[in-house]
Parts: structure tokens; C-alpha cells; sequence
């Protein structure tokens, strides 16, 4: 009889001590932390990069590979014959743009580079206006050559510009035209200052 009193004196205790607590006001719950996101004040708001690791095999050849050297320690690589002649290894990403000025930009490095100065690849923009999707043509192109692979253990960016005057469905272009080995960091494309 001594426990039964002991433990209904004890469950008594705890009922009325849960009851004296205060329950919280709704008033007094906070809000959850906000989140700022810091941007460089340099950066261009417009800009858009696409690495290489985060395309698609649906618009790559070659592997991706490991490389302390690219912006995510992750590159495209294309190895010497690993494409035919005049193949594309990357293209796309195929995203509407309005009419303006723009600057698109590739970041390659090349080795295995052959020893006269011919074209060894070939980056353009290309696509087709909005409007007219059968309409596809290339709207600018840069040829690289030996000389702009200095050294063949170093990245190097290579800029394009171009005008839309129509919304445009574009894609950035890579080209093989001998064979090298071939690294893709990434493409960029962004808004002229």
C-alpha cells in the first residue's frame, strides 16, 4: 500500500508540474535565421558558367577526369584521337537568349600539340533564333592553333563576341581538328559591360 501511495503522490507531482509550466506565445517563437548569400561586387550578374563535369554525355565526348589545375579539380578530357577530325567533343547547352551584346568564353588546355601552326580546334556559337527554329546557323567562330597553347600544362580562356539582334536558342561549340590531347574546364557566357 506504502508504493501505490508513493508512486500515485509521484505521478500527482509530475501532472502538476507539466500543468504549471507556461505554454510558449506564438509571439515568442523566432523565425528562422535568413540566409545571405554574399555576391563579389565585381561580378556580373548576367554571367553564366557551365562546367564541364555538369554536362551531359548527351552533349560531351571524351571522360571526365580529374584535375587539380580546372575551377572544380573536374575536366572534360578529350585524349589524343579520342575524337574524330572535325567532331564536336562539347556543345549546348542550347538556352534562350535575348537580343544584346555578348562575350562568350572557354577555358582549354591542349597537349600532344603537333609541331607546324595549323588549326587544332575550333570553338564558335551557334544556334537559331526563337522565332524559327530550322533557321540554324553559326554565328561567330575562333580558330586555335599551337602558339595559343604556350605551354601545354596551363589553362588558358579564350573569348568570342557576338550580337543577337532576335531571341536566340545558342550553343557553345568545341571542335576537333587534329589530334591533341584536349581538357575542358568550362564555357561562360555573359552580358557586354
Amino acid at each position: 500500500m506504502r508504493y501505490v501511495t508513493a508512486a500515485a503522490g509521484g505521478v500527482l507531482a509530475l501532472a502538476l508540474l507539466a500543468g504549471c509550466q507556461k505554454a510558449p506565445k506564438e509571439e515568442e517563437i523566432l523565425p528562422p535565421p535568413k540566409i545571405v548569400k554574399t555576391i563579389p561586387a565585381d561580378a556580373n550578374p548576367l554571367r553564366k558558367v557551365y562546367e564541364a563535369e555538369e554536362l551531359g554525355p548527351e552533349v560531351t565526348l571524351g571522360e571526365l577526369t580529374s584535375d587539380p589545375a580546372a575551377s572544380n579539380q573536374m575536366s572534360l578530357y578529350v585524349k589524343s584521337g579520342g575524337a574524330k577530325i572535325d567532331e564536336f567533343v562539347a556543345w549546348g547547352p542550347y538556352e534562350e537568349i535575348a537580343p544584346g551584346a555578348y562575350i562568350a568564353r572557354g577555358r582549354l588546355k591542349a597537349a600532344s600539340l603537333p609541331d607546324n601552326d595549323d588549326q587544332v580546334l575550333w570553338l564558335d556559337v551557334a544556334g537559331s533564333p526563337k522565332a524559327n527554329r530550322e533557321d540554324f546557323k553559326v554565328l561567330t567562330g575562333k580558330a586555335l592553333r599551337r602558339k595559343d597553347f604556350p605551354d601545354p600544362d596551363k589553362y588558358y580562356t579564350f573569348q568570342i563576341n557576338f550580337d543577337v539582334n532576335e531571341a536566340f536558342v545558342f550553343e557553345l561549340r568545341t571542335k576537333y581538328l587534329q589530334k591533341v590531347e584536349l581538357w575542358l574546364d568550362w564555357t561562360s557566357l555573359e552580358l557586354a559591360q
